[in-house]
C-alpha cells in the first residue's frame, strides 16, 4: 500500500490526504453530532459520507492487478463515482429515512445503485480476493433464483429492481448491521491501530518480546508468537500480520535452526490467533457486540481465556520442539536490553492498558479509542513529526477503506438472504437435519463455517452463521450466547491455516521460501488446539468469564493443563520426561483433550490417569537411566 501511494500523482495524493483528514469529521460526529441533529436522519447521511470519503481509496491504493503500478482510468472512474454517489446519497439521507428507496422509481436511482453494486463487488475482489467477490455476487443475487429452488431454499418472486433497491438503499442492505458497526464502533479502533503502528508500536512489541524470550531455547519462534499476538490485536488482519511481523521473525527463526516450513507455520498460526486477541481484536468482535447487544468490553473479556489458551499451546509447541531438536536461543548480545525495550514500549503499553480500563471499567465503548489516541499523542508529542502524523492519518484512512471493502459486501449478502427469508429457513433445515442431535448440528455448522471461511473473509462467514447456525444451536441446547458466537467466530477463521486454502500459511511460506502445502500441514499440527478450544468454551461458559471466579479459575487451569499435555503428545516430548515412548503420545493427546473438555467425571478421570502415566514414565526413566546420567 505504501509503495502504491508513492506512485500516485500529486493531485491524487492530495485527495488521499484530504480523505485522511476527514477522520476529524468522524470525531465530530461521535462526540457532538447526535446532540446537534436528529439522530436517525444524521446516521443515514453519516454512513453514506463514510462511504464517499473512504471507500474511493480502495481503487487508488489497491491495484486491479498486481503488475499495475499506477492507477488507470477505470480506477479514477470508480473512485470519483463512489465519491459522488456517496455524497449525493448523503444529501438525500433524510428523505431516504422518511420514504425508503427500496423500490427505486427514477432511472438515475437505478443507475446509481447498479454502479455502487459494481464498485462494491470490485472492491471486494481487490481486497478480499476473487472468491469473496464471487460468493458475494451469488448470495446477494440469490433472491432472483430463489423461486425456482426446492424446499427450504425456496423464496418468493422478486424483481431485479426491487432486489437492487433493497440491497443498496435499505437499512438491511449496504447500510445494514455491518456498516453500522463500522460507523458506530470500529472506526475509532482502526484509527487508533493505525497511529499505534505508524508510531512504532509493532517494533516496540517486537523488541520487548525479543528481550524477554529471544535468549531462551527456540527464542526466535517464541518472539514470533508473542509479537504476532500483540500486532494481530492491533491490526485485526491475519495477512497483514504475517506480512509485517513475518518479514522479521521468519528469517530469524530460520537462522536459529528452525526448518523453513516450521518457521512459516509458527508465524501463520500466531498471526491467525491475533484476530481474536484482546484488547483491540478484529472487526468480527465489534459485529458480535452489536448482534448480541452487549458492551464491546464484555466481548473482549470473553475472548481473553480462549486466546491465552491458544497462545499457550503455540508457546508450548515451540518450546518442546526446540528442546527435542536441541535448538538454542539467540545470542544475548544480538538482543535489545529489556530495560531499554520497556522504556521505548512504555507509551504503547500505557495506551493499551488505558484502553482495556476504559472498555471494561469505564464502559466508554466507542469513545474509548479516541481517548486512548489522545493519550498516545500526549505521550509521544515530542516524537511525532507532521510527516508521521500525516502517514498515520493516511494509514488510518486506508485501513477504513479496506475495512469497508470487506464489510459492504456482507451487507449485500445479508440483504440477499434475509430479504427472501432464506436465513430462517436454513436454520430450520439445520435443526431438522440434525434430528435434534446436538453434535450432528454442531459438526454441520463447523463444516459450513469452514467452507464459508474459505471464501476469504472471516466477518462474512461469521455473520452468515450468526443468523443461521447460532439460532439452530440455541434451540437444541442451553448454550451461553457469547460462547455460541465465539464458537462460530473461531471456526470462521480456521481456513486461514487449513488446507486447501490456508492463505496465511501460504503467504508465510512465500516469505520463508518453503513449500506452501508443507507449511499448511505443519500449521494444522501447530494450531491443533484452536480446533478444540471452541468446543471447550462452548460446553463450559466459565472459559468465557461466565460464572463465579472459582469456576473460572478451576476450569481455566484444567484447560491449560490439558492443552499442555495435548501439545506434549503431539511433539513427543514432555517437560521433566524428555522424549516420550511412541505408544504414550496418543495417550497424552487423548488425556489432554478429555482434561480440557469440561465434562466433570471424564475430566477428573483424565487428570488421575495423566498423573499416573507421568509418574510411571518418570519412574521407568529413573530405573533405566544410568546413575551418572540422571
Amino acid at each position: 500500500m505504501e509503495g502504491r501511494y508513492g506512485t500516485l500523482p500529486t493531485w491524487v495524493k492530495a485527495w488521499v490526504s484530504v480523505s485522511a483528514l476527514a477522520g476529524f469529521g468522524v470525531i465530530f460526529y461521535y462526540f457532538f453530532g447526535s446532540r446537534l441533529l436528529q439522530q436517525a436522519l444524521l446516521d443515514f447521511s453519516y454512513y453514506w459520507l463514510l462511504l464517499a470519503l473512504f471507500f474511493p481509496l480502495v481503487f487508488l491504493l489497491f491495484p486491479a492487478k498486481p503488475s499495475q503500478a499506477r492507477p488507470a482510468w477505470y480506477d479514477h472512474l470508480l473512485s470519483l463515482g463512489s465519491l459522488g454517489g456517496g455524497a449525493v446519497l448523503a444529501w438525500h439521507g433524510p428523505s431516504m429515512v422518511l420514504r425508503p428507496w427500496t423500490n427505486p422509481e427514477n432511472p438515475w436511482q437505478i443507475a446509481l445503485a447498479l454502479f455502487l453494486l459494481i464498485a462494491v463487488l470490485e472492491g471486494a475482489r481487490r481486497v478480499g480476493g476473487l472468491g469473496f467477490s464471487l460468493v458475494t455476487l451469488f448470495l446477494s443475487t440469490y433472491p432472483l433464483v430463489a423461486p425456482y429452488m426446492p424446499g427450504a431454499l425456496w423464496g418468493p418472486p422478486i424483481t431485479w429492481q426491487e432486489l437492487l433497491g433493497y440491497g443498496i438503499y435499505s437499512t438491511q442492505g449496504l447500510l445494514g448491521l455491518p456498516m453500522r458497526t463500522v460507523g458506530e464502533l470500529l472506526v475509532g479502533f482502526l484509527v487508533l491501530a493505525s497511529f499505534l503502528i505508524a508510531s512504532g508500536a509493532g517494533q516496540a512489541f517486537l523488541e520487548i518480546a525479543s528481550s524477554l524470550f529471544g535468549w531462551a531455547r527456540g527464542g526466535a519462534a517464541k518472539v514470533s508468537v508473542v509479537a504476532s499476538a500483540f500486532f494481530g490485536s492491533l491490526s485485526g488482519s491475519i495477512l497483514s500480520n504475517v506480512a509485517s511481523t513475518g518479514s522479521l521473525t521468519i528469517p530469524a527463526m530460520i537462522r536459529s535452526g528452525f526448518p523453513k516450513a516450521y518457521a512459516a507455520a509458527v508465524e501463520a498460526c500466531a498471526s491467525t490467533g491475533g484476530v481474536l486477541m484482546p484488547p483491540v481484536m478484529g472487526a468480527v468482535a465489534f459485529v458480535m457486540a452489536t448482534l448480541l447487544g452487549v458492551p464491546y468490553g464484555q466481548v473482549v473479556l470473553a475472548a481473553t481465556i480462549p486466546s491465552l489458551l491458544y497462545y499457550l499451546s503455540l508457546f508450548a509447541h515451540v518450546d518442546l520442539y526446540a528442546a527435542r531438536q536441541g535448538l538454542r536461543g539467540l545470542p544475548r548480545e544480538d538482543l535489545p536490553l529489556l530495560g531499554e525495550a520497556l522504556r521505548r514500549g512504555l507509551p504503547f503499553l500505557l495506551v493499551l492498558g488505558f484502553l482495556v480500563f476504559a472498555l471494561l471499567y469505564l464502559r466508554l465503548e466507542r469513545f474509548a479509542p479516541f481517548y486512548a489516541l489522545g493519550l498516545l499523542l500526549l505521550l509521544l508529542i515530542r516524537e511525532l513529526s507532521f510527516q508521521k502524523l500525516l502517514q498515520a492519518l493516511i494509514a488510518g484512512a486506508s485501513l477504513i477503506g479496506q475495512t469497508l471493502a470487506l464489510i459492504l459486501p456482507v451487507g449485500l449478502i445479508l440483504a440477499g438472504l434475509l430479504g427472501t427469508g432464506v436465513a430462517p429457513a436454513l436454520t430450520s433445515t439445520l435443526v431438522r437435519a440434525g434430528q435434534d442431535n446436538l453434535l450432528l448440528v454442531l459438526f454441520l455448522g463447523v463444516a459450513v463455517a469452514f467452507l464459508l471461511g474459505m471464501a476469504g473473509v472471516m466477518v462474512a462467514a461469521y455473520i452468515l452463521l450468526a443468523v443461521t447456525l447460532v439460532p439452530a444451536l440455541a434451540r437444541l441446547g442451553e448454550f451461553n450466547p457469547l460462547s455460541l458466537h465465539l464458537f462460530v467466530a473461531y471456526w470462521s477463521m480456521l481456513s486461514a491455516i487449513t488446507p486447501p486454502v490456508a492463505v496465511a500459511a501460504f503467504l508465510a511460506a512465500r516469505i520463508a521460501g518453503a513449500h506452501p502445502m508443507a507449511s499448511a500441514w505443519q500449521s494444522v499440527k501447530l494450531g491443533l488446539a484452536i480446533y478444540f478450544i471452541p468446543f471447550f468454551f462452548l460446553f463450559e461458559p466459565a472459559l468465557v468469564f461466565q460464572g463465579s471466579i472459582a469456576f473460572i479459575l478451576v476450569h481455566g487451569l484444567l484447560a491449560a493443563v490439558g492443552i499442555l499435555l495435548l501439545v506434549g503428545g503431539l511433539e513427543g516430548y514432555l517437560w521433566g520426561l524428555g522424549p516420550l515412548p511412541f505408544w504414550s503420545r496418543p495417550a497424552y493427546v487423548i488425556l489432554g483433550f478429555l482434561l480440557a473438555l469440561p465434562e466433570g467425571l471424564s475430566s477428573l478421570l483424565a487428570l488421575f490417569l495423566s498423573i499416573a502415566l507421568t509418574v510411571w514414565l518418570r519412574t521407568q526413566k529413573r530405573l533405566t537411566t544410568p546413575p551418572g546420567l540422571q
